[in-house]
């Protein structure tokens, strides 16, 4: 019973440890903003979206060459989204999933792939970008469930 007490002790505090490291996330994403003729945008507005919580997690402007970075990230599922001067959303990257310390680097964002997902009006609004989290959460969750294989009786 002993060894059950302290083995559960030690098993809540290495959890603690985990779920502290959580908040200092060490994650990055990188890429490059495009135009539909695949011309890079320099100088615009691109955001990072956690599409597990619907959060904006970052916002930064293009380089001049298009180049566009963020860091510190957990662990998730990120789009990234081109945002037009009236806060219009323009462009998506796609959906990607960034593992704990990972490093996503040469993300292409595209004006054009708005468009290709649907015309651009729907995964642009809010209506679609709540879709992308439910499927984010969705895959998330089938994720966890098809890891958590322990039980009560191991």
């Amino acid at each position: 019973m002993m060894r059950r007490v302290g083995l559960m002790i030690i098993v809540v505090a290495l959890g603690a440890a985990v779920v502290a490291d959580a908040g200092q996330g060490t994650g990055k994403i990188s890429g490059v903003a495009r135009d539909a003729q695949n011309q890079v945008l320099p100088g615009v507005k691109v955001q990072l979206r956690n599409v597990d919580t619907a959060q904006l997690v970052a916002t930064t402007n293009a380089s001049a060459t298009g180049a566009f970075e963020f860091t510190g990230l957990n662990p998730g599922n990120y789009i990234v989204e081109i945002v037009d001067d009236s806060g219009k959303i323009i462009g998506l990257s796609p959906l990607t999933a960034l593992a704990a310390g990972g490093a996503i680097t040469g993300l292409m964002v595209s004006a054009a792939a708005a468009a290709a997902a649907g015309g651009g009006a729907f995964f642009a609004s809010t209506a679609g970008i709540l879709l992308l989290v439910g499927i984010g959460a969705g895959v998330t969750a089938g994720v966890i469930a098809a890891t958590n294989d322990a039980s009560g009786s191991r």
